[in-house]
């Protein structure tokens, strides 16, 4: 389920003062006690009466706005002096709840049950009016197969809206600076007001003045219009770790999306790793993976030095005993992808699978052409005797399944 943040909205009701009992009664509290305990008395009583907690019941209701009225008075000090001095007569008839004057608002009462699914917000919706976030970015970045392996810092540009260079991001022209308004007094937030039939309502909105901002630009920069953000080109420098995985890879760079007011936070950029394929070398993982062509002179009879080309550009050399068959992979270790992230710097193995390339007999020697159709005779008879047999075989297999 998810849940609206709402504006806060205070309940402002009067109470005639026949029938009134003392302030410090509806509280539970001595004449003598501190702010602080007037406070905490006010958070437990307004707990135990809220409506919200005791639906469908009028005493409660009743109860709740007593309660209201009895810390609006005490919280305040000049009130609760002339309370103390003159009684019911020396305070207003509707002192009010949330009225501006000191009064807890339900974000208050309650700030410490839903502030962790708030994230601790509310109660401060004012101070934090202004504490946006801007959007993020996402932006493609390409990398090539060795840099993904081996880790590579990239240079790149990106396009993205800042404070203004001119006016250092108030949005005012140089030589001036915005003013506070007069309207929401700075805060970007004013009360609304309105009567219903359950009393007076005081909503919170963005002052109408000022847009919520809080201040007033009477001189605009020129560059920005005021706004104090303009959009440019910015080049950073990107981190790439070895052995970053090549396959849905997001990396989060903080603080360099998007600004898109005054006094907002940056959002973040998102780089959308694309690593390009190799013409040799493929990865599973932190393994490197490469095929490797021998002549069949050198699977049959077998080679101690066969020299291989590693990703990083040095030569090794493998050992192929004889009689390999085509198809064979070969395990060099510590020459694969460098394990993401270890701190023993290990890394993966490389795997050569070697396979038959079969020779360009017109291209050799003749002499050496000679060889090869002298063998070819001599095996000829062999050869398709031992194809006739494996097609035989296929064959009897294939009817047997059926």
């Amino acid at each position: 389920m998810v849940m609206e943040k709402k504006n806060p909205i205070h309940m402002v009701v009067g109470m005639s003062s026949g029938n009134k009992r003392d302030y410090y009664d509806v509280l539970g509290i001595s004449k003598n006690a501190s702010q602080s305990e007037i406070t905490r008395a006010f958070r437990r009583m307004a707990k135990k009466f809220h409506p919200d907690m005791n639906p469908d019941n009028p005493q409660a209701e009743e109860r709740f706005k007593e309660v209201n009225e009895a810390y609006s008075v005490l919280s305040d000090r000049e009130k609760r002096r002339r309370y103390d001095q003159f009684g019911f007569a020396g305070v207003d008839a509707s002192p009010g709840f949330g009225a501006g004057d000191g009064g807890f608002g339900f974000e208050d009462i309650f700030g410490d049950i839903f502030g962790s699914f708030f994230g601790g917000s509310m109660g401060r919706s004012r101070r934090k009016a202004r504490q946006r976030r801007g959007s993020d970015l996402q932006m493609p970045l390409s990398l090539k197969f060795e840099e993904a392996v081996f880790g590579v810092k990239k240079e790149i540009s990106i396009k993205r809206r800042v404070p203004c260079g001119d006016c250092n991001g108030s949005g005012a022209a140089p030589g001036s600076k915005p003013q506070k308004c007069n309207t929401c007094g700075g805060m970007g937030q004013v009360a609304q007001t309105r009567r219903s039939a359950f009393g007076t309502i005081q909503q919170i909105m963005n002052c109408p003045t000022c847009n919520g901002e809080g201040e007033i630009i009477k001189k605009k920069c020129r560059t920005c219009r005021g706004s104090g953000i303009v959009t440019g080109m910015e080049k950073i420098t990107v981190n790439i770790p070895p052995g970053i995985p090549d396959q849905d890879v997001i990396i989060p760079v903080k603080g360099k999306g998007n600004i898109e007011s005054r006094g907002a936070m940056p959002g973040d950029l998102h780089l959308v790793v694309d690593v390009q394929p190799h013409q040799v070398f493929t990865r599973e993982g932190s393994n490197l993976l490469r095929e490797l062509d021998l002549d069949f002179l050198q699977l049959l009879f077998g080679a101690s030095r066969v020299p291989v080309m590693t990703l990083e550009g040095t030569i090794i050399h493998i050992k192929i005993p004889p009689r390999t068959k085509p198809g064979t992979p070969f395990r060099v270790q510590g020459k694969g992808v460098p394990i993401f992230r270890d701190q023993n710097d290990r890394r993966g193995d490389l795997f050569i699978t070697v396979f038959c390339e079969v020779p360009d007999v017109a291209s050799l020697p003749k002499d050496q052409q000679a060889l090869y159709k002298e063998l070819f005779s001599k095996r000829k008879e062999d050869l398709l005797e031992k194809q006739l047999s494996r097609e035989q075989h296929l064959l009897d297999t294939d009817s047997d399944d059926e």
